[in-house]
């Protein structure tokens, strides 16, 4: 949305204040904050209200509200003393007295582009013109009359500690699925949204539960059960919030988190399912009276494979959303009748997730990254319309069993940059602002870091000093590219930035950025041999192989295809080689290494899943959400970090981690519904 306040215009999608010869952007609390004062103009408003409608009742000091009371004013250019926009209103709170007026977006009309032939018209319809024009003209004044204009916003369902996903909303409208995380196991809970009331699905303190799905009557629920060795899909029977014990339907493969969903028919049910940890996802469908399953027609598996479906509200299909070898999201549907598979459209764009609209005639996901929009899509990928804009980023959304909004969950999440010394097991904050900072990565010679910062809307890279503790922001982008990794040179004038298809060489001194012109694929594992050769991993075949591409010329040169990942260094001593068959080798000479739990996998994601720095070797454990570095010689392990997130660089006695932000990381489900403005 967007609000004039006396000079000022504010766009919440952009988080921007914008006067004629000007424009400031937002933090993005400083933007709800500013947002809910819109909402609530000249009414005292309490901290206590702030922190529950704005914090979501997470704990914040009174500091950190009038500390952004103050940065929200001096963005405002307003004077407390004599303020023209936020008054404090002693031992009460705050009033927002400037007027803030919503800017009402102008609507085009939709016009049909029929390239067939018009046939002219008959006698008949030129005389009953007239006739439909009386009628037009006295529907649009019945409407202008009794529908005034409305926006789309949007209200928290749940505010759970910790994040929730996944909603499912009962046909009912008042029951409500939906996964949590609080730092602990995955728990689904069913929730009445109106009088807060919930029960947990529990399935013992060692499992994860969840996605949970209605079927179409909302008298049964079905869901996943999964631990790190085993794999199930159960249902319940559900009368309000009472629910009968578990049934199993389905052992899945072990490492396989999957989603199941019912169809039209109770009996006939979809759901996805991996052959192992890792490995991509494809569809099947289970009848549950003869328990057989079936693999149903889907595109060709990449990536994740065929994990997102979604069920049409009305026929027997499902849509689809699958990338293909370029990386493109396509969007396919699958009649189950006919077991017909055709392609919709394909997006050129980090986005994901679509599922059908109310009518079952478009399509509906999250906008491209930094996904602050809800958008919908002709079934041929034309005619973009955005439905709902938010200061937060979005998830995937789902469809309430309203028929007419949608449920999402919106993310407030902040990651920082922590910096620790293994020798003297001491820790410091480096990179705490309130946006994003990521992939940070030492260079060389330790003294700069490398990171990707979301402070101007965009993902761009920054240098960090550690000497002078200052930053700077290198690039200049203004488009939805999406960085997975980082690497330096060995001589620190460039960094390799790896997106979902392509791998771009930045220039550190210009800030010039190169695409290097290699086809749209998946690559991982990117690092230099030296300043003017990357090396990087890409599957040619069955298997992940190494090529070297050279910056100078443009050529590039495959090694052995025993290798499946090598990962370079400035030093000789640090170089990590992974064969097809997990072994692994380290230096020039690939001497044979020894790794602590092996096998070891050469990735995690696109990212190298192990790093070494002198006689130290660090892999992250996602099984146990833990950083995990081991002295080579002894196998014993020397530091251990708890972290949920993969991502570290490792040089001498210095480690690099990203680390959430402990006030603002969470998320909440949210449903969206209309605001009359007049």
């Amino acid at each position: 949305m967007r609000w004039q306040i006396k000079g000022f215009e504010f766009n919440e999608q952009q988080q921007t204040l914008i006067t004629e010869h000007n424009q400031v952007r937002l933090e993005p609390k400083m933007c709800e904050l500013l947002a809910y004062f819109c909402q609530n103009q000249n009414q005292v408003i309490s901290k206590e209200q702030l922190l529950d409608d704005v914090w979501h009742g997470r704990y914040v000091s009174d500091n950190t509200v009038s500390k952004l009371i103050t940065k929200l004013r001096k963005a405002l250019q307003d004077d407390a003393r004599n303020p023209e926009y936020i008054t404090t209103v002693p031992k009460r709170g705050y009033r927002f007295v400037a007027t803030a007026t919503l800017i009402v977006e102008e609507v085009k009309p939709f016009i049909k582009d029929d390239t067939a032939p018009t046939k002219p018209l008959s006698l008949k319809y030129i005389l009953l013109l007239p006739l439909f024009f009386i009628l037009f003209v006295f529907a649009w004044l019945l409407h202008d009359r009794s529908a005034p204009n409305s926006i789309v916003s949007a209200k928290a369902v749940t505010s759970d500690k910790g994040s929730e996903y996944f909603p499912s909303f009962a046909p009912d409208g008042i029951r409500l699925a939906y996964m949590n995380h609080a730092g602990e196991r995955f728990k689904l809970y069913v929730k009445n949204i109106f009088s807060g009331e919930q029960v947990e699905v529990n399935h013992g303190e060692q499992s994860g539960v969840g996605p949970g799905v209605w079927n179409h009557t909302g008298t049964k629920l079905v869901y996943l059960v999964a631990t790190q060795g085993s794999c199930q899909y159960f249902m319940r029977e559900f009368n309000g919030l009472t629910m009968s014990e578990p049934k199993l339907i389905y052992t899945c493969k072990a490492g396989s988190f999957g989603q199941i969903k019912f169809t039209h028919d109770d009996n006939v049910l979809i759901f996805s399912e991996s052959p192992g940890m890792g490995k991509p996802y494809s569809l099947y469908s289970l009848h549950l009276d003869t328990g057989k399953t079936q693999w149903l027609p889907q595109p060709d598996l990449h990536l994740g494979g065929n994990s997102q479906f979604d069920l049409h509200p009305i026929d027997n299909k499902i849509l689809i959303s699958s990338p293909n070898e370029q990386q493109w999201e396509g969007f396919y549907q699958l009649d189950l009748d006919t077991q017909q598979l055709t392609l919709l459209f394909e997006l050129n764009a980090y986005i994901c997730c679509g599922i059908w609209s109310h009518d079952g005639e478009h399509v509906v996901m999250m906008g491209e990254h930094p996904a602050r929009e809800i958008v919908q899509f002709d079934l041929n990928g034309s005619n973009k319309t955005v439905l709902f804009t938010g200061p937060q980023q979005l998830s995937r959304p789902e469809r309430h069993s309203n028929g007419v909004d949608y449920a999402f969950t919106a993310f407030k999440y902040d990651l920082n940059v922590d910096e620790y010394n293994i020798a003297d097991n001491k820790a410091l904050s480096i990179l705490n602002d309130t946006f994003d900072e990521r992939l940070a990565v030492l260079s060389p010679n330790s003294q700069q870091i490398a990171y990707i910062s979301l402070t101007s809307g965009n993902e761009e890279l920054w240098l960090y000093n550690r000497e002078t503790r200052k930053k700077k922001k290198i690039t200049q982008y203004g488009d939805g590219r999406h960085y997975v990794d980082l690497s330096w040179s060995p001589d620190a004038r460039k960094v390799a930035g790896l997106t979902l298809n392509a791998i771009h060489i930045i220039d550190i001194p210009s800030g010039v950025t190169q695409i290097l012109p290699l086809p749209e694929k998946e690559f991982r594992g990117v690092s230099f041999r030296s300043a003017n050769k990357v090396a990087f991993s890409m599957k040619i075949g069955a298997n992940w192989q190494v090529v070297e591409f050279n910056l100078t010329d443009n050529s590039m040169e495959r090694l052995e295809p025993k290798w499946q990942s090598v990962q370079y260094d400035k030093f000789e001593h640090n170089w990590l080689w992974v064969d097809q068959a997990g072994n692994w080798y380290v230096g020039q000479n690939k001497t044979p290494l020894t790794l602590p739990n092996q096998p070891q996998s050469a990735f995690y994601g696109r990212q190298f899943a192990v790093k070494k720095s002198g006689k130290r070797v660090a892999f992250f454990d996602w099984h146990q959400s833990s950083l995990n570095i081991y002295n080579i010689d002894s196998l014993k392990r020397v530091f251990q970090l708890n972290s949920q997130l993969g991502h570290f660089s490792l040089r001498g006695d210095l480690l690099l981690i990203n680390k959430p932000s402990s006030e603002s990381n969470d998320s909440d489900i949210y449903q969206t519904f209309s605001v009359a403005t007049e």
